[in-house]
């Protein structure tokens, strides 16, 4: 891979997908900010005009025509025919709607969900999502485990396709970033240790690791 490839990335909150959007483009790439947001339920049940303004606000103008696999496949259309540009999407991998499009290049990020979790719950982050469903230790871990087993899944099903797809795992970002020729925006990583407790029970770590077990298992990463 090249900076000038048409590249597709996914990543999860708590797994340093906003770092990757930020380092992708100190590397020149223009790059889409999650528009796929778009179809998460909260901007779904605000109608499809404020679905429409949001995505083209985060993808820089692009526009999706419908709100179906069609306009998926559009808006991959478009981004493939605009040198140097690229996206770090979430909600498609997640609801495995990328395995139904023409077939490209797609980047995994993914970190050990316990820890991702526990990223994601910090205060200044999207702590007040999970406040508002009774706190970190609440069902929202259990919800959150099944986002990461779900996106988990799609990985393994575009490689079993014959896609062109890489997992990069959080814990090891810049030797898989370097691998696949993205060692440019990896030269301010710093590893973040998970610091799982006393934030989160043994309960939630041992529930959202049981959730994932068997995908966890398949993807063979060793530090999982």
């Amino acid at each position: 891979m090249n900076s000038a490839d048409p590249v597709v990335f996914c990543g999860m909150g708590g797994s340093g997908s906003t770092y990757l959007r930020h380092a992708l483009a100190r590397t020149g790439l223009t790059v889409h900010n999650k528009p796929d947001i778009v179809h998460h339920r909260h901007w779904v049940k605000r109608g499809r005009a404020a679905q429409r303004d949001e995505f083209s606000r985060r993808a820089g103008g692009f526009t999706m025509d419908t709100t179906g696999i069609a306009g998926i496949q559009h808006y991959f259309d478009q981004l493939a025919a605009t040198p140097a540009t690229s996206a770090v999407l979430s909600t498609w991998a997640e609801q495995q709607l990328l395995r139904y499009t023409t077939r490209r290049r797609v980047v995994f990020l993914l970190r050990e969900p316990a820890a991702a979790y526990r990223s994601m719950c910090d205060p200044g982050r999207h702590g007040d999502i999970a406040e508002e469903y009774g706190g970190v230790d609440s069902w929202y871990a259990v919800f959150y485990a099944e986002r990461w087993r779900k996106t988990a899944e799609e990985y393994l099903a575009l490689r079993a396709a014959g896609w062109d797809v890489s997992l990069w795992s959080y814990e090891n970002l810049p030797d898989h970033a370097r691998r696949d020729g993205y060692g440019e925006m990896v030269t301010q990583w710093r590893l973040s240790a998970p610091r799982l407790r006393p934030t989160l029970r043994d309960e939630t770590i041992d529930l959202i690791r049981t959730c994932t077990r068997e995908v966890r298992e398949a993807l063979d990463v060793p530090e999982w």
